[in-house]
């Protein structure tokens, strides 16, 4: 089959488009490939500031897989993770009572690259006597700063 002019110029001109593609292809796996050198820190080392009624925590899971007792900062990928956190209230005001109490809520985070999160329990005072449901506390994230982090 012999090509005439018009069919081959249209041929020609669409060469650059898959060229085009095959740049943002290699664009975008050069870009997946830096998200996955990089990270976030989530850290429960520093004291809370317990004159806004917030209080340590620990961490008990990171997405569904349990962390050491001692451990107080990881690096996580760049996403949403899910993290089970357990509250250390010791307010004066606030009394543990025998028997069933909710101190651990599972808490998401979004983690950004090269940024560190502080995690806390919020404690509130105006539900401390609803122990069984949870509603006297919450986690939070207390405080955020830049940090260069690469796996």
């Amino acid at each position: 089959m012999k090509l005439t002019k018009p069919l081959a110029i249209a041929l020609l001109g669409f060469m650059p488009f898959v060229s085009f593609a095959d740049d943002n292809s290699e664009q975008a796996s050069a870009k997946a490939a830096e998200l996955a050198n990089q990270c976030g820190v989530v850290s429960i080392y520093k004291q809370p500031p317990q004159s806004k009624n917030i209080y340590w925590v620990n961490i008990n899971t990171v997405d569904g897989v349990p962390v050491g007792s001692g451990s107080h900062t990881f690096q996580l990928s760049p996403g949403l993770h899910k993290i089970k956190v357990v509250e250390q209230i010791t307010d004066s005001y606030f009394t543990r009572r025998r028997g069933k109490m909710l101190n651990y809520k599972v808490f998401e985070i979004n983690v950004e690259p090269n940024k560190k999160y502080y995690l806390g329990a919020k404690y509130l005072r105006k539900h401390r006597s609803k122990l069984t449901t949870g509603e006297y506390w919450e986690p939070i994230i207390w405080k955020t700063s830049d940090r260069d982090c690469e796996v």
